[in-house]
């Protein structure tokens, strides 16, 4: 009976209702910027103009109006975040987007980045995972819920960003199998879990390489990635794919872009199962993921010839003097009423509760109910135990108090049961 009580509790925690007024839809972008502000042999102010570039990037995300905006090949210098977002992001005055803080623990000579609507989102943490070659980063953003300040529940998603070692050779796919490793290794011990993406640039030719094998098919399933339009196989010059290819728009030959036409995947955005199937408030919305300015016509071709209808010519244009690649997008359906389907406080038979929510180190809390030996326990929101405990109450009540300082924040079922019978089930959330 305890058992078919408790699915009943995680059947309402993990029922997302369909699409109603009060949902959030948010557009995530990533997007491989072409040593944006950062001059090369190759690539520079002559033939890499980065006040044209501002320009550009203004034109494509005025199409697009990303929410969450990640980039790759962003120069090294910190000032070209803070470029990117008074120039693009804030353009024409206003402090609506925010960028994460900029990280270079390799010394490279491009780095990643990640903008934000911080109207939409606030920046809960973030973490480099260290390679040899680029960082990768981590960021962990929550969604600014009504009543939030109340003490309501929120949402977070957490986006793995990562540009991996390009090049085709036995040693480019070991190498970014190592970076891989890391990235998931780290996520794996750190009990990252939930809405996760994993995007950038992955310079990968296929989906048989070792890498995106460790990224979609890893052993733990909770942080295994899901690839939203379902396309395995050969991607690098394969026309069969031309639909989905991101580098590169240019044909011929240039000193700072790749050329030889659009052929290959490269840019790709992941999710976990909690965002493909909407369990924690999140949801992918089906058939949203696209690369921008790509019609399927394209293969080992240009980007405006023949010309290309699918955006606007001014849009096109932009795509093709930005960048070598083409931004990879989709969207998001945020509930921003998801805390009243997790809320599941079930009536206390006998007696009260007193529970200290949210709490960070200890779980507390108080019983007057009827003397005898109780359960107690904590469920993680995929429905496994992580606490337990059995104590006896008698007839004057009494206090407990618990470490859980081992437990990651985020949100729990926390239950009282007597026997088969479940005396009290409240969502407790923990926070560091």
């Amino acid at each position: 009976m305890k058992r078919v009580l408790l699915l009943a509790v995680f059947c309402s925690l993990f029922a997302v209702r369909s699409y109603s007024a009060g949902a959030d839809t948010i557009t995530v972008m990533v997007y491989n910027l072409l040593f944006y502000g950062q001059n090369t042999s190759f690539c520079n102010q002559q033939n890499n103009d980065v006040n044209f570039k501002d320009g550009y990037l203004r034109t494509i995300l005025s199409r697009t109006r990303p929410d969450i905006f990640a980039v790759n090949e962003m120069g090294r210098n910190p000032e070209n975040a803070t470029r990117i977002l008074e120039n693009v992001m804030n353009h024409g005055g206003g402090d609506r987007f925010a960028h994460a803080t900029y990280t270079n623990t390799t010394n490279s000579s491009i780095v990643n980045m990640l903008f934000y609507d911080q109207e939409k989102f606030g920046l809960y943490k973030e973490a480099v995972i260290g390679n040899e070659l680029r960082d990768i980063n981590l960021y962990t953003l929550y969604y600014r819920s009504a009543g939030l300040e109340q003490g309501q529940d929120t949402i977070f998603l957490s986006c793995i960003v990562a540009h991996l070692k390009a090049g085709s050779t036995a040693n480019d796919q070991q190498r970014r199998l190592l970076e891989v490793q890391s990235a998931m290794s780290y996520i794996d011990q750190q009990e990252i879990r939930g809405n996760l993406l994993f995007m950038g640039d992955f310079n990968m030719n296929s989906s048989f390489e070792q890498a995106y094998g460790l990224i979609t098919y890893h052993p733990n399933e909770d942080i295994r990635f899901y690839d939203p339009i379902d396309k395995p196989g050969l991607w690098y010059n394969n026309p069969e794919m031309a639909p989905y290819h991101t580098q590169s728009p240019r044909t011929g030959s240039h000193s700072c872009f790749v050329g030889g036409g659009l052929d290959d995947r490269y840019d790709q955005i992941l999710a976990t199962a909690h965002v493909m199937e909407g369990t924690l408030g999140v949801k992918y919305l089906e058939d949203s993921y696209k690369t921008l300015g790509q019609d399927g016509k394209r293969f080992n071709q240009s980007l405006m010839d023949p010309p290309n209808h699918s955006e606007p010519e001014a849009v096109i244009y932009a795509l093709y003097n930005m960048s070598d690649h083409l931004p990879v997008l989709l969207d998001l359906v945020f509930f921003p009423d998801f805390a009243s389907h997790i809320s599941m406080d079930m009536p206390v038979q006998t007696g009260d509760v007193l529970l200290t929510n949210p709490t960070r180190d200890q779980l507390e809390f108080s019983l007057h109910m009827e003397p005898g030996r109780y359960d107690f326990e904590l469920f993680n929101l995929g429905g496994e135990r992580v606490f337990s405990r059995q104590e006896t109450l008698g007839q004057q009540g009494r206090s407990f108090s618990y470490d859980v300082s081992h437990l990651p924040a985020g949100i729990y079922v926390f239950s009282i049961a007597r026997g088969n019978q479940f005396a009290f089930s409240k969502k407790l959330v923990l926070i560091r």
